[in-house]
């Protein structure tokens, strides 16, 4: 019985571990890439693209990307969904940025600039079907012609829990969350979801 236990462990942990890596390959898409290409705007585009990319993983090494998706109010009852980013009411999401560290630095690396930025995050919505959606975490406009896209893959885990409106952590897990709209994509596995979070900018 031991070894049996033993196997049903460790195909259990393979599972897990085959699982998580086809999220993050099916999720993991190119780093930059522009909507238009042009000699006189290359340098331009390649600012925009080191502004965005840098902002982006900087919160990755400072672990200010993960607590901004968890920036949930988990009890707030809207007209049609329930739950949304503090702050934002019915609109679901920010216009003048994520009052957070990582909103923080994208206004300063962006917005001081005279840049323009989208925030949209991608991830599953049903993993046996492998359907991925997107949701608006900033919306502060259509993006130009010569926009650029920086992205940055995130692993959300079942015990990350949701934080209230100073940005302190809550006793509410993703997996104990009643409406948080990312779902856990691997209920049978400590990984909740993956994610990736898109950077749109452009000059104004």
């Amino acid at each position: 019985m031991n070894d049996r236990g033993q196997v049903f462990t460790v195909e259990g942990i393979a599972a897990a571990i085959l699982l998580l890596g086809t999220l993050v390959f099916a999720l993991q898409a190119t780093g930059i890439t522009a909507l238009s290409t042009g000699t006189a705007g290359g340098a331009v585009e390649t600012q925009q693209a080191d502004l965005a990319r840098g902002v982006l993983a900087s919160a990755a090494a400072s672990d200010t990307l993960s607590p901004s998706l968890r920036y949930w109010n988990d009890s707030y009852v809207g007209t049609d969904d329930n739950g949304t980013y503090h702050g934002t009411g019915t609109d679901g999401y920010y216009v003048a940025g994520i009052p957070t560290d990582f909103g923080d630095s994208l206004n300063r690396t962006l917005t001081d600039n005279g840049y323009a930025y989208n925030v949209n995050v991608y991830y599953y919505n049903d993993s046996a079907t492998e359907t991925i959606v997107s949701r608006h975490l900033v919306e502060q406009g259509t993006p130009s012609d010569d926009a650029l896209r920086a992205v940055r893959t995130v692993t959300l885990y079942d015990d990350d829990v949701l934080l209230d409106s100073s940005g302190t952590a809550t006793n509410t897990t993703l997996a104990n969350a009643s409406s948080f709209y990312i779902p856990d994509a691997s209920p049978d596995s400590p990984v909740y979801n993956v994610v990736q979070v898109e950077v749109v900018a452009w000059r104004l």
